[in-house]
């Protein structure tokens, strides 16, 4: 028996191998999410000691105790929104300009799967098993064709953009934990791009803590370095650390949020 379930496995990834839709669900299938793990609403604050300072440097409303991104999230219908607390009520631009400074690290609260991130794009074979080429159909993608590439443990490890000037690369790296029940975790993202003598290298490090159970992330920790080819510019580094607290998992809280009956003060 334990022969036949053996062969079977290996059977089951000839065929995923062979068909880059059915690869390509199967390693989806084993990502970790709170989505898999059966949440329906959540909110959880996210603070940022460097924004709260820079606030603060500023000083455009005085003395700023603590910057907080509160989000709030329900499954059904799928919806998000970030309040900005901790800052006067109004001021709506600037509070629009701070949410994107913690847009980065929101993408790991609700990971996307191969599947949903290159919708609009046909999957293809590559030149080796574990590699696919993911092809525009639209022909207005600015990235027209990636390859992606899976390492030994069929995780996702690299992916290329074909762009039409300059280079696209992000690598990744997955763990299994405790809280994952099998299923594999994102710890790692580099991103790096280059265009008209200006490179980019974004590096993401995600630290997961666990809530009633579930796993959830608990600090981003994101590092920019930018380089110019032009002499006269200076490298550019920038830090920045967002720590998740007080998640609210299936309490209704999201969804009272949405309905109307707001929990802002």
């Amino acid at each position: 028996m334990k022969v036949f379930f053996t062969l079977l496995c290996l059977f089951s990834f000839s065929v995923h191998a062979q068909d880059p839709k059915a690869y390509i669900a199967a390693f989806d299938s084993k990502l970790y999410s709170l989505k898999s793990k059966g949440v329906k609403d959540f909110v959880v604050d996210v603070e940022s000691s460097k924004l709260t300072k820079q606030m603060n440097d500023q000083m455009i409303f005085g003395k700023v105790k603590s910057l907080v991104f509160r989000i709030f999230w329900t499954s059904s219908p799928e919806r998000l929104a970030v309040d900005v607390i901790g800052l006067p009520e109004g001021f709506r631009e600037i509070k629009e300009e701070l949410k994107l400074n913690i847009v980065s690290g929101l993408d790991n609260l609700l990971p996307m799967g191969i599947q949903e991130k290159f919708q609009g794009y046909k999957m293809m074979k590559g030149p080796s098993p574990k590699e696919f080429i993911a092809q525009d159909q639209s022909g207005v993608a600015p990235i027209p064709a990636y390859i992606l590439k899976f390492d030994a443990k069929d995780t996702l490890a690299e992916v290329i953009g074909k762009k039409p000037v300059g280079t696209f690369r992000v690598t990744t790296k997955y763990d299994k934990q405790g809280f994952s029940e099998g299923k594999w975790v994102l710890t790692e993202q580099v991103t790096s791009s280059s265009e008209n003598g200006l490179s980019i290298v974004s590096t993401k490090d995600i630290e997961y803590d666990e809530v009633n159970g579930i796993g959830v992330v608990e600090q981003v920790k994101i590092i920019i370095d930018q380089n110019s080819e032009n002499s006269d510019s200076k490298p550019i580094k920038v830090e920045e650390t967002l720590q998740f607290k007080n998640y609210k998992l299936n309490t209704g809280e999201g969804i009272k949020y949405f309905l109307g009956d707001t929990l802002k003060k």
